[in-house]
């Protein structure tokens, strides 16, 4: 499924752990990886210059020392964010791979690059967390619903994974009293949740070419996103994927939306597919 990865790297602790995840995909997918570094572009050209050819030089020592021979760098100047968006459109790039933004405090989220990047951004975005960033995934878990994103997120979710790895497809069902009052009883309305989703998994695991990871479907009772973060918590999952519906995710309606949510403080690598 995926044919080029992108990762974004700022010099930072953060995008040096996402670039080892980058080159462990690369290797286990046999995709095309392309670097690219943003420099700014309020400085003198002297010192822009400078600046470029440090870059170069840096990546270039460092790429090597990480095994990487066939490695596209990028370099660009202007505003992060803009230059991620640009260079995934320009590139073809079906995946990009960045890291966590800089600050602990998830009140400090809205406006960094990760925050402008995600709201724009079109093709899969993979967040890393994990340290253990160099070993393919082994435990994954995807929120699955109806929902055509929820699927998509499900099939990217198995692109990333090996076939020895596990998945876990967690769905939150809220029971209401009224929806008790009008369709029976809790056991009966979750069996059947079950049941829809089972065959759901089974349409579209079967139009997967290749081998997949094992599956497990999980239906939970309760509300989001508390349910959710007690089944993640209690999973501990490498990577959660995530289906995002497209819209604007600064938008005040989707304040509190799962992919809102979990890009200010993920619990570990989070796949986010619109």
């Amino acid at each position: 499924m995926f044919k080029h990865i992108l990762v974004a790297h700022d010099l930072s602790r953060e995008a040096d752990i996402a670039l080892h995840r980058a080159i462990q995909l690369n290797r286990q997918l046999g995709t095309r990886l392309s670097v690219l570094h943003v420099l700014e572009d309020h400085l003198p050209n002297a010192v822009q210059n400078n600046l470029r050819d440090a870059a170069q030089q840096y990546f270039s020592e460092h790429l090597a020392r990480l095994g990487v021979e066939d490695c596209q760098l990028l370099l660009r100047k202007g505003r992060p964010a803009q230059q991620i968006l640009e260079e995934m459109g320009d590139s073809q790039a079906d995946l990009l791979v960045i890291g966590r933004h800089h600050h602990n405090a998830p009140e400090l989220f809205i406006g960094t690059t990760l925050e402008r990047v995600a709201r724009h951004l079109g093709a899969p975005l993979l967040l890393v967390m994990g340290e253990q960033a160099d070993e393919p995934y082994q435990e994954a878990a995807v929120a699955l619903d109806f929902s055509l994103c929820a699927c998509d997120a499900l099939r990217n979710a198995c692109a990333l994974l090996p076939q020895e790895a596990r998945l876990v497809a967690i769905n939150v069902m809220e029971l209401g009293s009224r929806l008790l009052t009008k369709s029976g009883n809790a056991t009966d309305l979750l069996a059947t949740q079950r049941e829809l989703l089972g065959k759901l998994l089974e349409d579209e695991l079967s139009g997967l070419a290749g081998q997949t990871p094992a599956m497990e479907l999980e239906v939970v009772r309760g509300a989001l996103p508390r349910a959710l973060d007690e089944a993640v918590a209690e999973r501990r999952p490498q990577l959660l994927a995530l289906g995002s519906h497209g819209r604007s995710l600064i938008s005040q309606a989707l304040l509190g939306s799962l992919a809102l949510r979990y890009l200010q403080a993920p619990p570990c690598d989070l796949l986010l597919v619109k």
